[in-house]
């Protein structure tokens, strides 16, 4: 078994997506429906979408930010109970 910080740095790799995994195939679907959309859509409407989708991409950023944050800390934690000897982490 892998110790803790084995997984944590392993983590991001395990996470790349092949062409027939369907996170792939969601994003197709995603894509297609937006290019159909986009063709119904006024100018105006395509700005109001474009607003909302550059909050949205403002909002999710600051998530990612938080979670970042919070596994920083944590790493950091984890690192300093290694480094002080308290024990084998998983």
């Amino acid at each position: 078994m892998e110790n803790i910080l084995e997984l944590l740095y392993d983590m991001p790799r395990s996470k790349t997506h092949g062409q027939d995994s369907p996170f792939v195939r969601m994003a197709r679907i995603k894509n297609e429906n937006m290019e159909m959309l986009n063709a119904t859509m006024t100018d105006e409407q395509k700005e109001l979408l474009e607003a909302y989708f550059n909050a949205d991409t403002k909002i999710e950023g600051m998530m990612e930010f938080d979670r970042f944050r919070y596994a920083f800390h944590l790493g950091a934690q984890l690192m300093e109970e290694i480094i002080k000897g308290k024990g084998e982490m998983l």
